[in-house]
């Protein structure tokens, strides 16, 4: 299980990145939030990995660090 912070995320085509505190850059798209709202600097732990595009490797479920606050 790895923790970082969401640096980008586009909602229009729902597909986002994630930098994680150990240097890696994992994908993720909107599919992996469930009811997560994903938004660029919230602190995520990443539950699940898969092999993405091009051997990349893509989240497959996320969840918030801490409580999300409205």
């Amino acid at each position: 299980m790895k923790i970082g912070t969401i640096t980008s995320y586009d909602a229009a085509d729902g597909l986002g990145l994630i930098q994680t505190d150990d240097g890696l850059e994992i994908r993720f798209t909107l599919t992996a939030c469930g009811y997560l709202r994903p938004k660029v600097g919230l602190r995520v732990r990443v539950i699940s990995l898969t092999e993405g595009y091009g051997g990349r490797p893509k989240a497959t479920l996320l969840e918030p660090v801490e409580p999300e606050s409205d």
